[in-house]
């Protein structure tokens, strides 16, 4: 089942190290990409997981990977009670967009943490799954 990162971040502790398919808005800017909701439900942990990808050691998905359509529909809608995408006066509208990503989460420390409390190995660009808006 497919985890909002609200649900990640608030119970961080437990998912740390987990591998899970996450769903948010899927944001491509020059420091990194990174999977995020604009606020949760809860206040404390910014809910942000930034990715990482792995090409190597990032987590295999299950064959044949079978995301529940229903259940995906209803974290969607979630993700987009609480969140936008962002508008650019320049470019293209990749910058961000809504997502699934397949991986593993690892907590960060120190300064890293600040930005974003969690990475979400990935092992490749293929285990991000783009949502429209018109599928649902």
């Amino acid at each position: 089942m497919p985890l909002t990162v609200c649900e990640i971040v608030r119970d961080l502790p437990a998912q740390d190290g987990k591998v899970v398919a996450a769903i948010g808005r899927y944001s491509f800017r020059s420091d990194g990409r990174s999977l995020g909701e604009q606020s949760c439900d809860t206040p404390g942990t910014p809910p942000v997981l930034w990715l990482v990808e792995d090409l190597k050691d990032g987590p295999k998905p299950p064959e044949p990977l079978n995301l529940d359509k229903a259940a995906l529909k209803k974290k969607f809608a979630d993700v987009q009670r609480r969140s936008t995408l962002g508008k650019f006066h320049f470019g293209t509208s990749d910058y961000d967009r809504w997502a699934v990503v397949f991986g593993r989460i690892e907590r960060r420390a120190g300064d890293d943490a600040k930005k974003a409390p969690a990475n979400l190995v990935y092992r490749g660009s293929t285990l991000i799954f783009v949502i429209t808006s018109s599928e649902w």
